[in-house]
């Protein structure tokens, strides 16, 4: 990955260990496509503190490469969250991952003019 990652928390507390996850999970994006020039990731818990926790939480992954924007989230089709903010990580991290592993595809396909 060419730049670092930059992460935003929002209605959560930021820690070490979920901070160190995003981190490594950013870089491990690199080995799908390694011209990646940028990554933001947004991890939000409830909106409230009073707020129900369940079903509360979802990561967006915002990333650049050359000549696409990808923007991958943790929500099920229905739109809800996750009750686990680490599953939430993982359901976007996968998603940005088949987009980037999509997009190469689709430029191997393509003959070079």
């Amino acid at each position: 990955m060419q730049s670092p990652i930059s992460l935003t928390f929002r209605h959560i507390d930021r820690s070490g260990a979920l901070e160190e996850r995003a981190r490594k999970l950013g870089h491990h994006l690199a080995r799908f496509n390694e011209r990646i020039a940028h990554c933001h990731m947004t991890i939000q818990g409830p909106d409230s503190p009073g707020a129900d926790a369940g079903s509360a939480y979802w990561v967006k992954i915002d990333l650049t490469v050359p000549g696409a924007h990808i923007h991958a989230d943790s929500l099920h089709v229905d739109g809800a969250g996750h009750d686990d903010i680490y599953l939430a990580l993982r359901d976007a991290f996968n998603n940005a991952k088949r987009q980037l592993q999509d997009l190469s595809a689709v430029r191997s396909r393509k003959p070079n003019c």
